[in-house]
This record gives structure tokens, sequence and C-alpha cells, in this order.
């Protein structure tokens, strides 16, 4: 349905052909003679015989165009004489290339696992390959007696360590973007060779330098955890260590016993402090879960033994005594003590008063407590019993008539 816009509404006809105002009509209608037409190809038709003098011209050239919208729209074609899509092909993707999906089906999933592991990895490599490079440029800064070598020797020694950056490539402070000038002077980071100015310096201290790197050698000699395997803790931590100092220590402390390091530097020298002492100071509920695991794994090896001695026992054998038979049963008895005491230990803690502990938490706690019981109780359903003395003697005294084909006593 199209009409003129330029033409007033014309009344249509009803009864006896009378005008009669306010009908609507619909269908392919002339724009200029309204005559109502039933086809695309009639309306086109009627055009080109009945308004194809020179005044009509210019409209029905806007009449063919418009047409030729409408015809390619009602048969679904584009421009170049294409098929266009269905409407429900018509999916809104917000900007992406569809065509780049893989194909999915409804009820298939897949493992990212493979792929998280590899960005992780690659994440935990590179803090650890960047935290043993700083430890031993710290170790080799610390070699030697920083208060009783002459400057110069000091800085020399220092820049054989790491090359330091050119004055000329920073004119400005990165961390703060001051101007460098005369008043304003360049120091360089001992560890990575960068430079700020000396209010973005951090000191490190030589006590800090002994502890870390004595600390992590320790750790390595134990044959520990490799840097960098514990959880990597947030870098939104930002708190301050005695070892670690600004400019406004130095009016306490002497500069020269101190190693200047910029700030990135000095922070991963913290975090790898804070995993240190994470490591030596485990909390708590660890630590009681470490003595419990232990116990349950010395059960778990007594258990078949103390079986296999109580069978052999019952069956009236003599390859085990009744006296190491009673003294393995009384082990594990203590031991199934000592792992319910921990469990219930477990269970209470943050019970006792301060902050209550995390939902979490406390559902770990109860979890801990649970599977416990239920090991115990298995453990001691399956508890075979010993003889008793007087038993011990007669199973024997069968079994010895047994062997030498005696009618059995009794």
């Amino acid at each position: 349905m199209w009409a003129s816009p330029s033409s007033p509404p014309q009344p249509s006809h009803g009864r006896g052909g009378s005008p009669s105002l306010g009908e609507v009509r619909e269908g392919f209608l002339c724009p200029l003679c309204l005559k109502d037409l039933l086809s695309v190809q009639q309306l086109q038709a009627h055009y080109e015989e009945a308004h194809s003098s020179d005044d009509d011209g210019h409209m029905v050239g806007q009449i063919k165009t418009f047409l030729g919208r409408a015809k390619r729209k009602l048969l679904k074609r584009d421009e170049s004489g294409q098929l266009e899509p269905e409407p429900q092909d018509l999916v809104y993707t917000g900007g992406v290339d569809t065509s780049k999906w893989e194909p999915q089906d409804l009820g298939v999933t897949r493992s990212v696992r493979s792929k998280f592991q590899q960005w992780r990895g690659a994440r935990i490599n590179h803090y650890v390959i960047e935290a043993n490079k700083l430890l031993i440029r710290l170790e080799k800064l610390i070699a030697f007696d920083r208060t009783a070598t002459d400057p110069a020797k000091k800085k020399a020694l220092e820049r054989s360590v790491v090359s330091w950056v050119s004055d000329r490539d920073v004119p400005y402070c990165p961390d703060c973007g001051a101007h460098f000038s005369l008043t304003l002077r360049r120091h360089h980071c001992r560890l990575c060779g960068s430079i700020m100015c000396k209010r973005c310096s951090h000191f490190l201290s030589v006590h800090f330098a002994q502890r870390l790197t004595s600390a992590v050698r320790a750790s390595v000699t134990a044959g520990s955890a490799p840097l960098g395997s514990e959880r990597m803790p947030s870098g939104g931590e930002s708190s301050r260590r005695s070892s670690v100092s600004s400019v406004g220590s130095l009016l306490e402390d002497g500069e020269d016993d101190r190693i200047v390091s910029c700030g990135h530097c000095s922070n991963v020298l913290e975090r790898q402090e804070r995993r240190l002492e994470e490591r030596e100071s485990s909390p708590v509920i660890c630590q009681l879960y470490q003595k419990l695991r232990s116990c349950i794994v010395r059960v778990e090896e007594l258990a078949p033994e103390y079986g296999k001695m109580a069978d052999s026992l019952n069956a009236g054998e003599s390859t085990f005594g009744l006296e190491q038979a009673v003294q393995l049963r009384m082990e594990l008895m203590k031991l199934y003590e000592r792992i319910d005491l921990l469990s219930k230990k477990i269970a209470s803690l943050g019970m006792s008063g301060g902050p209550p502990p995390h939902p979490k938490a406390l559902q770990l706690q109860k979890m801990i407590r649970i599977s416990a019981t239920h090991f115990l109780q298995e453990k001691l359903l399956g508890l075979t019993s010993l003889p008793s003395l007087e038993k011990l003697e007669e199973l024997k005294e069968k079994r010895r008539q047994r062997d030498l084909g005696a009618p059995p006593v009794g």
C-alpha cells in the first residue's frame, strides 16, 4: 500500500459511488490517479500506458525506482540479485564474526583445564625467573662489605651486577613524572638498572637481604617446593615492612649500608618474603590437618599387618606371638583416639571466641570431622579381635593334634 505524500486524502466512494469519508483503501494504488491495481506488474504497466507524458516523466522515474525496490523486497533479493537470508537467520551478535565460531552441539562439554594450566604455568614461570634473577643479584650485592668499601669501588661493583640505563634516555621519572635537573638527580636501581628519582626510590637493608637469600638457599638445599609454586599473593597488598623503607628512614639509618631499589623490584622481594613466612608459619587448621593425615597414613600401614596377625592367631598358627599382636592393637587404638581428638579440634576452631570464621571455613572443618568419623567407623568395624591366652593354647593344641592325625581333645 502506497499513497502520494503530496496529494491530499481523497474521499472513497461508498454505496452508489457517493464519497464516504474515513474509509481506508488498500492494495497497489496508483499515486497519481489512485487506481487500485492487483499486482506490481499491473501497476508498472499502468504507469507506462497512462502516465507516459513529459510532465509526468520525472514522477514516472521515481515510481519506477520505488517499484524496483518494492519488487526486490517482495522477491527477497538484494541489490546484486542474490536471495537475502530469511529473517530467522538474522541474529544480532554484537559485531562478532559468527563465521569464526566453532561448531557447538547441545549437551557437549569441553574441558579448558589444559589451556588454563598452560597459561598459569607460563605466568608462574615468568614470576619464578624474575624472582630468582633478583635474588641472585641481591646476593652479589651483599657479597662484599658495603660499609667499609670505598664509594667509588662500591659503585663499580654494583654496576658490574647489572647494566644501568643511560641517563640521556630517561629525562623524566617513570613513577612520578618529575623532570630531572641539577636539583632532582637520577637514582639507579641496583637490581634491574632502571632510573627513578629520590622520592620514588626504595632502600633495602643488608639484614633483610641476608635473611631473604639465606632462607631461599636453605629451602633449596632442603629440597622444598620451588619458588612461585605456592599461591601468588594479590598485587593489591601494599604492606610496608621494616626491612624496606622510604627516603624518610635515611634520617635514622645511613644510606651506605642500604641497597637502592625501584618499586617493582622491592615489591617482588616483599612477596618472596611473605611467601617464606607463610611457609614457616602455616595456619592452625593446616598444622592440625597435617597431624591428622599422618595418623591416618600410619593406620593404613599398620591395619593390614594387624589383620594378618589376628587371622593367624585365630587359626591357631604360631607365626606371630600374642604379645606382638596386643602391642600392635594398642598402637592402633591410640592412633584412633588421636584421630578422633584432632578431628574434634579442627571442627571446634573459631568457636571459643573472637571473630567467627568464614562459612566456607566452617564447612571445611565440618567435612574434615565427618570424613574422620567415617574412617574410624570403617576401621573399627574391620578390627579383628584377638583370642585370649587360654583360647590361643586350645587352638594350638587342636592344630597340633590335627597335624599328628590324632583325634582332637574334648
